[in-house]
């Protein structure tokens, strides 16, 4: 029944504002077309706010930036990858500044940055990154089994030839062995000094060679015996040298883990995300890619991360 003490032209206003209250409210979207509960378009479950991914200037972090980017894009986040930056420091500098969310570093050398402590175990280097992160207000997600770390490399046909699969082999061989590496190789503990002294005691003879594809010169020609390179060398993905087995633990633990700045951007949807890229990732990937960009080819590294999670079905 219509009040009488209503004029006709008010019960109409009226009524049109309570009907548009009610639209307002069963429309409500965010501003990239998702729904106001944060899943995207397409029905699936991701953060409405913009994710800035950040990497360091170097191939292998820039393949890993975009295949993370990628990969969450296909789970309906929204991800914008920034310019490459030189160096972790720099790095994690724009982390607190905002200008970056989300990078995919290792443990080792993630948690040595932030003053913690890295070790051969990678279980306790991660569980020190997450405390050093939890001191910062960040958040890490899973880390992973592929992993990029100082390594002893060896000609694979003079490995063969010589049966040494793992350092402590070397002890075994007439000496006196040659290692090359890097200027600072001489002085670290985690190469020459640790390699002559109690973890393998090996009496190895120092070559200063440059870091990179020298050292793979340097060993095809003789001039060295072994050399301190990375695990995830392109010169491994070609077969032409092998990594030996650190079977004592000098080395630090350097597992790929996903490092995120704003706890507000930490949902359980992009940790399970995260996680469940991190589990496909491999160390023969890593080598893979850095074959991929830094070989003959030079490829992107953008196009590397798309045929590689295409190849896997992730996108």
């Amino acid at each position: 029944m219509t009040s009488p003490n209503r004029p006709r032209h008010l019960r109409a206003i009226a009524a049109l504002a309570v009907a548009s209250v009610l639209l307002l409210g069963a429309c409500g979207s965010d501003s990239d077309g998702g729904s106001s509960d944060g899943s995207s378009s397409d029905g699936s479950s991701a953060s409405a706010a913009t994710i800035k991914i950040g990497s360091q200037k170097f191939s292998e972090s820039e393949t890993l930036a975009e295949v993370y980017a990628q990969f969450l894009k296909a789970k309906g986040f929204d991800i914008q990858v920034e310019a490459p930056i030189a160096d972790r420091t720099q790095l994690f500098a724009a982390m607190d500044k905002g200008s970056v969310d989300l990078e995919l570093d290792y443990t080792g050398s993630a948690v040595t940055e932030l003053g913690g402590t890295a070790s051969s175990d990678a279980d306790a280097t991660y569980a020190d990154l997450e405390k050093a992160l939890a001191d910062k207000g960040w958040v890490a997600a899973d880390q992973s089994e592929a992993a990029d770390a100082n390594a002893l490399v060896a000609l694979t046909s003079w490995a063969d030839e010589n049966h040494v699969t793992k350092i402590s082999d070397l002890a075994d061989l007439d000496g006196p062995l040659t290692l090359g590496g890097a200027p600072e190789c001489a002085d670290r503990e985690d190469c020459l000094a640790g390699y002559n002294g109690p973890t393998y005691d090996l009496g190895l003879e120092f070559v200063q060679v440059a870091y990179g594809p020298a050292l793979v010169t340097a060993l095809q020609s003789g001039d060295i015996d072994v050399a301190q390179y990375g695990s995830t060398a392109p010169e491994i993905a070609e077969g032409t040298i092998v990594v030996l087995e650190d079977d004592q633990g000098l080395q630090s633990a350097q597992n790929v883990v996903p490092i995120i700045a704003n706890e507000e951007l930490a949902t359980d949807d992009l940790l399970a995300a995260l996680n469940e890229l991190s589990a496909e990732i491999t160390t023969e990937d890593l080598a893979a890619w850095n074959l991929a960009t830094d070989g003959d080819a030079k490829e992107d590294p953008a196009d590397v991360a798309q045929s590689w999670l295409e190849d896997k079905g992730l996108i």
